[in-house]
């Protein structure tokens, strides 16, 4: 049976900076598990991102650098898309709109349809302003406490409870310029009245797979009542809007973001050497996955399926009476990964930066320690003292310890070849089921409706505890009749297990699951058929058996965060 496609956003982040480890523990990583889960399972995934040039922090932090503002985004974007690749995430764009012809001209379009078609309105209202800096504030430029939950907040949005404001609704606003308190000026900016989508928004609630906090969320907003969204600002950084009147403004970053998905499914597809002009149709067919923190909920759970709406029904208004814009299925946030109980701060000081840790440490055990650790529904830290019990008892301890007692087994016993199995004992048989058990938590805990990558770590250790206890309870056999049919069926359901792990383990360490596979004297890459699978009789494993994990050095810690 042919798998519905899948399409899997992660948002862009920001290139202000490097990349620390609290951001690649949310949307990157669970994206790429998620896709690489699915491609497993042999579903036609594409996994599109970018990176997030037009955010308000960027000139910010050019200014405080005294950088030109493009350059300097260029060059952390570079950054970025290094540390993907040493994290092994294989997304199949990494799009940079300032260079993507694609992205400008969809965003364009599609604010240009929406304005054409009543689907914007006009709107005048005081908003903050700083006479020192001479500057609109909004988003980055200004802070103050959150109308909603009184947390220090930027202005547009806040990251601790995700509700919108208004900028002007801040409790005691300072201009991130200056540290000047505001005034106040009128202006004219086109926005979205949100309002008119209540009752879409409350029937997609209603079908889509979302977190309890992203529940709560948008069933809150949903009693409060919606408020208008400008969808420009008056601002000197970003796309210029593309309406007359409103060329001096520029579109708002996150409305940008819905058709800069378009754009990433555009670079795709051209990438794939297919006509960008069939994203839609390829959208529409496929089953659309977002990953994004909990912080950005309001905009990718309220915002963006607004517009995504707005643009059907300018579709239908000029004349496409067949408009259709599937809207997303799952939304799967996280929470914030933190470093010994506090956030992440590069000001204090207080930061692991991802392209130091993956100069030390192999992706593979900076991506389990990322699952572990995952913030899936509550905040989680790292510290160093788990890292390296992970790392040196569970991974070089336990996993590599099994391995390598198997595949010694397996060269002694099997004379370097699986083994053809007999007739299992009543025992085998039981461990046979606990196995094909074990292997479904794992794929339940990679489906969208239950994904969570601190669930897959822990069943893949029990996987490998069960293992090492049946091979324990085996061993008298394997020591006193070696060649018995019962002994050359326990020492292939063991190596099952090893195939299991090399397969199940893909989507978490793809690296080690390939050079397991390959000790195993499999051929090409791991293969999941839905359910464990036996290893051929007469395979060639390694003769010496590889080192997967080893512990690590003693000062990694202080050559990281030197």
């Amino acid at each position: 049976m042919t798998q519905q496609p899948t399409l899997v956003t992660a948002a862009p982040p920001t290139p202000n900076g490097d990349l620390h480890l609290g951001h690649l523990a949310g949307p990157y990583s669970g994206a790429d598990m998620y896709t690489r889960a699915r491609r497993l399972d042999a579903t036609p995934t594409r996994f599109l991102t970018g990176s997030d040039v037009h955010q308000s922090y960027v000139p910010l932090k050019a200014r405080a650098l005294g950088r030109d503002p493009l350059e300097m985004a260029d060059e952390y974007a570079d950054v970025v898309a290094a540390i993907f690749s040493g994290a092994a995430f294989a997304s199949d764009v990494y799009v940079r709109p300032q260079h993507s012809v694609l992205h400008q001209e969809a965003v364009r379009d599609f604010f240009q349809l929406l304005h054409r078609t009543g689907q914007l309105v006009i709107a005048t209202d005081e908003c903050l302003y700083c006479e020192g800096c001479d500057r609109y504030l909004f988003e980055g430029h200004v802070t103050g406490k959150c109308p909603e939950c009184g947390a220090e907040s930027d202005g547009n949005s806040c990251e601790e409870c995700a509700w919108p404001n208004a900028c002007t609704d801040l409790g005691d606003p300072v201009c991130n310029g200056c540290s000047r308190t505001p005034g106040r000026r009128t202006y004219q900016r086109l926005v979205l009245p949100l309002s008119r989508y209540a009752d879409r928004l409350r029937a997609l609630y209603a079908t889509v797979t979302a977190g309890p906090h992203l529940e709560q969320l948008c069933t809150a907003m949903l009693e409060r009542g919606l408020p208008d969204i400008p969808v420009s600002h008056p601002t000197d950084w970003g796309l210029p809007f593309p309406v007359p009147g409103f060329e001096d403004q520029k579109v708002y970053v996150w409305a940008e973001m819905v058709p800069g998905y378009f754009a990433e499914l555009m670079e795709a597809l051209r990438a794939e050497g297919a006509d960008p002009g069939s994203w839609r149709e390829v959208w529409n067919a496929s089953r659309v996955v977002q990953f994004f923190g909990f912080d950005n909920g309001y905009f990718h759970t309220v915002l963006h399926p607004a517009l995504m709406m707005a643009y059907e029904d300018a579709l239908r208004a000029e004349g496409d009476e067949d408009a259709q814009l599937h809207l997303p299925d799952v939304w799967l946030t996280n929470e914030f990964f933190q470093l010994d109980d506090s956030k992440f701060s590069k000001s204090r000081g207080h930061a692991i930066w991802a392209d130091a840790l993956l100069a030390h440490v192999p992706g593979d055990l900076v991506r389990y320690a990322l699952a572990h650790d995952r913030p899936e529904t509550a905040p989680t830290s790292f510290t160093w003292d788990r890292f390296r019990r992970l790392v040196d008892e569970e991974l070089a301890g336990q996993w590599q310890g099994w391995l390598q007692e198997l595949l010694h087994r397996v060269d002694t016993v099997g004379n370097g070849r699986t083994p053809a199995p007999g007739v299992p004992t009543a025992t085998q048989q039981r461990y046979a089921e606990t196995l094909d058990a074990r292997a479904d938590d794992v794929v339940r805990a990679l489906t969208a409706e239950h994904f969570s990558p601190q669930r897959v770590v822990r069943c893949l250790g029990e996987l490998v505890r069960e293992a090492r206890a049946f091979a324990a309870g085996q061993s008298r056999l394997l020591a006193t009749r070696p060649t018995s049919a019962e002994a050359r069926s326990a020492l292939a359901l063991e190596a099952r297990a090893a195939r299991t792990l090399a397969v199940l383990a893909g989507p978490l360490m793809p690296g080690f699951a390939q050079r397991l596979w390959t000790a195993l004297g499999l051929p090409g890459a791991p293969v999941w058929t839905g359910r464990p699978e036996p290893i051929p009789a007469g395979l060639s494993v390694a003769a010496r058996p590889p080192v997967f994990f080893a512990p690590l050095a003693h000062d990694v810690d202080a050559r990281v965060m030197a």
